[in-house]
């Protein structure tokens, strides 16, 4: 009787660590996610050229989000933050807020980051953090205001760091979020004059994905 107890006790166990090693990140695995990411400046702006108490706010924008991720070894990986492309409204502010929205951009914030895998010892959630660099690409920019006839903001390269956790729903599908923190730096150079944007946003994404 003791035997057949110590058997259900063993089955039972080993059919818990096969569900926790069936979603425990390992060497090799590549994660895949994708879901809605938002952008949230906190921006610090200089004075737009010769215009006196002058500067530039930029708003929330929303895109898909897509990361990528392999395991280099059982704790430590490469992941990589990509997205469609966000479109960037841009307002006046100080003595000129009353000209509301002086321009717009499409921006693309690929971020690469070196990243850690704690483990936790749970078979339903997986905790990551990493650092690493982002580079944040500006086009199709236009003036909007009718002051505003002509911008141009320059790319940024800039330090990210990332935190986020995955959680297990079934057959190596899971239910993600993340965040971001980009050191994001631009000037912008308008008919009216230059001005530099420390945009410096956090990026928030939750999504589902798969890990292979």
């Amino acid at each position: 009787m003791l035997g057949i107890k110590q058997s259900v006790l063993f089955t039972a166990m080993a059919a818990v660590l096969g569900a926790s090693s069936a979603f425990a990140y390992e060497k090799g695995d590549f994660i895949a996610r994708a879901g809605w990411a938002r952008v949230m400046p906190n921006v610090d702006s200089g004075q737009v050229g010769a215009i006196a108490g002058s500067e530039v706010d930029v708003q929330d924008s929303d895109s898909l989000g897509l990361t990528f991720d392999v395991l280099l070894t059982d704790n430590f990986g490469i992941g990589l933050l990509a997205a469609w492309p966000f479109n960037i409204d841009i307002e006046g502010a100080g003595s000129i807020a009353s000209l509301g929205k002086i321009a717009e951009a499409k921006a693309l914030p690929p971020t690469l980051t070196a990243k850690w895998f704690p483990n936790i010892g749970s078979r339903r959630i997986q905790p990551y953090a990493g650092i690493g660099l982002n580079y944040t690409l500006f086009w199709d920019e236009k003036g909007r205001g009718g002051t505003v006839t002509d911008v141009k903001l320059d790319d940024s390269l800039g330090l990210a760091a990332e935190a986020g956790v995955d959680f297990n729903l079934a057959d190596n599908w899971l239910l993600s979020a993340q965040l971001w923190y980009v050191n994001m730096d631009t000037k912008a150079k308008t008919n009216v004059g230059d001005v530099n944007v420390n945009v410096d946003p956090w990026v928030f994404m939750l999504g589902v994905g798969t890990k292979f």
